[in-house]
């Protein structure tokens, strides 16, 4: 089996658990609800921070989600994702893509910011299976605004 396939599998099984233990009705609900947002990430402090620099953030934050999951520290999971949702509020700074389709990126910024929510809302309700579930999405969702990013970068030149 190939990366995608092994990526499909994985995620059929998440979005079946998810399925059998997730609140079903706010999974199906088209409705939009704000993100709460406590204040400013002390990390990124500065105004428009540099690319690397929220990368390196979210990166770090992602990791202690992984291991509250694994620990089942449903804190530092909660922690994580509400960090993760300060650091999407920042727009970097210094970003060299030549075709600068904001639009895009916005799009991938809002739905990383919804899911990490979502995930601090399952790991504040002590739901493994829910948080494991976004945590995959999280993940999915930087996979696929990286391979975004670079394959914009890739085709201009």
């Amino acid at each position: 089996m190939g990366f995608r396939a092994n990526l499909l599998v994985v995620g059929l099984v998440v979005v079946g658990t998810c399925a059998a233990n997730c609140d079903k009705d706010a999974l199906l609900s088209d409705e939009v609800t704000p993100i709460p947002v406590r204040d400013e990430s002390k990390r990124l402090s500065e105004k428009n921070p540099r690319t690397e620099d929220l990368m390196a953030a979210k990166l770090d934050h992602a990791e202690q989600i992984l291991a509250g999951l694994v620990t089942h520290d449903f804190e530092k999971i909660a922690r994580s994702a509400e960090s993760l949702k300060l650091v999407s509020l920042k727009h970097p700074s210094g970003w060299k893509k030549e075709t600068d389709d904001k639009d895009v990126y916005g799009h991938f910024r809002m739905e990383f910011m919804r899911q990490a929510a979502r995930l601090e809302r399952e790991a504040n309700n002590r739901n493994l299976a829910g948080a494991a579930y976004f945590q995959q999405s999280l993940t999915a969702t930087c996979i696929a605004c990286h391979d975004y990013m670079r394959d914009e970068d890739l085709k201009s030149k």
